[in-house]
C-alpha cells in the first residue's frame, strides 16, 4: 500500500526531522507516544532503531490492524499540534492544513491520498474513491467517495500549459472569494501538484432540472430571482463569470448555485496572459456576440446576454423562445449592440421586477373585472373600486363598462362615506369626461338609480339630483328628461323634488 520511500518520508516528518512540521521527538518521546494512544508495550533501550524506522514500523503495524486512519486522524487534530507545538489555535489550525497538504504530496505516487469525511480523516485509494461523472473542455469531474464532494481535476492534457493552469486556479480562487455567499458554489481545498480542486456535490444542473420538469410559472420566477440576486452580489464585487448556461448552475438541497467561474474574471485584477486561450467562450446559445469576437472583450453586460437566454430557457425550456412575460426584459438583455442592455444583473433584476409588477397589477385587473362582470363585489373589488380616480369612474360609467354600474352601486351601499366620495367625485369631472353629448345618458341613468334607491341619504341624492338636472336641461338630453319625470312619479323628498323642477 505505501512505498518504502512514501512511509519513510511520513515517519521522519512526525519524527520532527523534516519541514518543521512537528516538533523534535527523542526515541523515548516516541515510544511513549505509541505505548500512551495505541496501547503498545514498547521499552526505549539499548537496540533501539533509528528514530524514523521505529515510526515506520508503528505505522505499518497499525495499517496491518486497520488502525492507521487513527493515526492520522490524531497526528492531524488541532489538538495534538497544540499541544506538540505549543502555538496558538489559529496557527494549529494552519498547520494542520500545512501537513495534510505535505502527507498527500507524498502519498500521490502511491495513488493514496487522505481525505476528510465529517470531523474524520480517512486515508483512502485514489482510484477506488473516485468515480468519473463528467468531463468538460480542460477538466474532469469525480465523485470523491470517502467525501461525498466532487473532485475537479485538469486533465493530463493541460497540465504542462501555464496559461490554462493559470485559468484553472483562478477559477478556483474568484469561487473560494465568493463563498459568503450561499448560492454559489462551495470549493474546498486546491492541490496545487495535481491541478484539482474538491467542492459541493449537487444533485443535477438547472438545464436537466428544468427539462425534466413540469414547472409552474411561480417556481420558474423563484428561480429567476435568486439567480439574479446572486449575479447582483457578484456584478458588485466587480466579478463577471463570461460562462453563464444553464449547465453551470446546479440544484443542491433544493436552492440553486452558481459554478464554473472557468472564464471568470475580477476586474480589478490585471493578468498579462491572453484570455482567450482557447475555443472555450462561453456555451454557444448563451454567448455574448462580443466574446466570439474576442473573450477579454466581455464585461458585466456579457453575462447579461447570457442571463437574458438563461431567463428565456427557465421560462420556455428553449433559450431562443421569448415568447413569455419577461419578453421586453431578455429583448432588451440579449440585444446585439451592448450599449441597449442593461448595465449588469442588479440593473436586470430591477426590469424582471418591474415587469412582474405590472404583470401581476394586470393579472388583477383581469380577475376583478371578470368578477364585476359576473356581479361579484368582494375584497379584491372593493380594493380596486376604493383605489379608482374619479376620472376612472366616470369613463367606465360613459363606456358602459359591462356590470360596473350595478357593482358601484352595490359598493356605494355599503358604507355612505363611499357613497359621498363617490358621487362628489363623479359631480366633480364628468362635464369634463362627456365630450360628446351622447357620453351624458350613462351619467343620467346612474344618477336616476341612486336617485330611486332607498340606500341613500339626502346629500348623496342631492348630489345625483343635480347631475340628472344637468343632463336634462344644460345638456338638453331627451333621455334624461325623461328619467326626471319618472323619478318624480316615483315619489322624492320635497328639496329634492325641488331641484329637478
Amino acid at each position: 500500500m505505501f512505498s518504502e520511500d512514501s512511509l519513510k518520508e511520513i515517519s521522519s516528518i512526525f519524527c520532527g526531522d523534516v519541514g518543521g512540521f512537528y516538533n523534535y521527538k527523542s526515541g523515548s518521546k516516541l515510544v511513549q507516544f505509541f505505548n500512551q494512544y495505541f496501547a503498545c508495550n514498547d521499552v526505549y533501550g539499548q537496540g533501539f532503531p533509528s528514530r524514523w524506522a521505529y515510526v515506520y514500523n508503528k505505522i505499518i503495524e497499525l495499517n496491518n490492524s486497520g488502525k492507521v486512519n487513527d493515526y492520522f486522524n490524531l497526528i492531524l487534530s488541532k489538538e495534538y499540534v497544540l499541544s506538540d507545538l505549543r502555538c496558538t489555535e489559529v496557527d494549529a489550525v494552519s498547520q494542520c492544513a500545512k501537513i495534510l497538504i505535505e502527507f498527500n504530496r507524498i502519498l500521490k505516487p502511491n495513488m493514496l491520498t487522505i481525505t476528510r469525511k465529517g470531523d474524520r480523516y480517512l486515508l483512502v485509494k485514489e482510484d477506488a474513491d473516485l468515480e468519473f461523472v463528467g468531463g468538460g473542455g480542460f477538466a474532469n469531474a469525480y465523485l470523491q467517495k470517502s467525501t461525498g464532494r466532487i473532485l475537479k481535476k485538469l486533465k493530463e492534457d493541460y497540465l504542462t500549459d501555464a496559461g490554462i493552469r493559470s485559468r484553472f486556479k483562478r477559477e478556483y480562487n474568484i469561487t473560494k472569494e465568493l463563498k459568503d455567499i450561499a448560492t454559489i458554489i462551495k470549493v474546498y481545498d486546491f492541490d496545487e501538484g495535481s491541478c484539482q480542486y474538491t467542492m459541493e456535490r449537487a444533485e443535477k444542473t438547472l438545464e436537466k432540472f428544468i427539462l425534466e420538469s413540469d414547472l409552474d410559472e411561480n417556481y420558474k420566477i423563484t428561480c429567476i430571482r435568486q439567480i439574479l440576486h446572486t449575479m447582483k452580489l457578484v456584478h458588485e464585487r466587480d466579478i463577471i463569470h463570461r460562462d453563464i448556461s444553464p449547465n453551470n448552475i446546479f440544484i443542491l438541497n433544493g436552492m440553486l448555485k452558481i459554478a464554473d467561474f472557468g472564464l471568470g474574471k475580477d476586474l480589478h485584477m490585471f493578468t498579462s496572459h491572453n484570455t482567450f486561450l482557447t475555443n472555450a467562450v462561453g456555451q454557444f446559445h448563451y454567448c455574448a456576440p462580443e466574446q466570439f469576437m474576442l473573450l477579454k472583450d466581455g464585461d458585466k453586460r456579457s453575462d447579461v446576454y447570457s442571463l437574458g437566454r438563461l431567463i428565456n430557457f427557465i421560462m420556455t425550456k428553449n433559450c431562443n423562445n421569448y415568447h413569455h412575460i419577461f419578453k421586453s426584459v431578455t429583448e432588451k438583455a440579449t440585444n446585439n449592440n451592448t450599449a441597449f442592455r442593461q448595465a449588469d444583473a442588479g440593473v436586470l433584476l430591477n426590469y424582471v421586477e418591474k415587469c412582474l409588477e405590472y404583470h401581476i397589477k394586470k393579472q388583477n385587473k383581469e380577475e376583478v373585472n371578470k368578477k364585476i362582470q359576473q356581479g361579484i363585489l368582494d375584497e379584491d373589488v372593493e380594493s380596486y373600486i376604493c383605489e379608482l380616480t374619479a376620472e376612472d369612474i366616470c369613463k367606465f360609467l360613459v363606456n358602459k363598462q359591462s356590470g360596473f354600474e350595478r357593482i358601484l352601486l352595490a359598493y356605494m351601499q355599503q358604507n355612505e362615506t363611499h357613497a359621498n366620495d363617490v358621487m362628489q367625485g363623479i359631480e366633480g369631472c364628468f362635464r369634463e369626461i362627456c365630450r360628446q353629448f351622447v357620453d351624458n345618458d350613462p351619467i343620467a341613468t346612474f344618477s336616476y338609480n341612486v336617485l330611486v334607491s332607498d340606500a341613500f341619504g339626502f346629500v348623496v341624492k342631492e348630489l345625483a339630483a343635480n347631475m340628472l338636472r344637468y343632463v336634462a336641461y344644460d345638456v338638453n338630453r331627451y333621455y334624461a328628461q325623461g328619467l326626471v319625470e319618472d323619478a318624480k312619479k316615483y315619489g322624492l323628498e320635497p328639496m329634492i323634488e325641488d331641484i329637478l323642477v
